[in-house]
């Protein structure tokens, strides 16, 4: 029988007992970011969300930064309600 990294019921047959905090989740690190990831692009794909990148100049960053200190709002948060703004949506 082998060990599959999905497989629950034989993660733990053939691991070794070591010291330390004990693992809350079967599953290695890497298993688990690409489990997270997967999970977060289809919350995206249903919330109709889309990656966006773009180039800014440092000084409009910066100036950026400081709405989002006075906001209390993320970078994506004020450039959407921005862009709406501007759109009309």
């Amino acid at each position: 029988m082998s060990v599959q990294p999905e497989d629950r019921t034989t993660i733990d047959m053939f691991a070794r007992r070591g010291r330390g905090r004990p693992r809350s989740n079967p599953y290695d690190r890497a298993l688990q970011c690409r489990q997270n990831k997967r999970t977060q692009r289809m919350r995206d794909k249903a919330n109709d969300m889309r990656r966006l990148e773009v180039r800014i100049e440092g000084r409009v960053v910066d100036g950026l930064d400081d709405a989002c200190e006075l906001l209390n709002m993320s970078r994506a948060e004020i450039m959407e309600l921005a862009l709406k703004q501007w759109l009309h949506i």
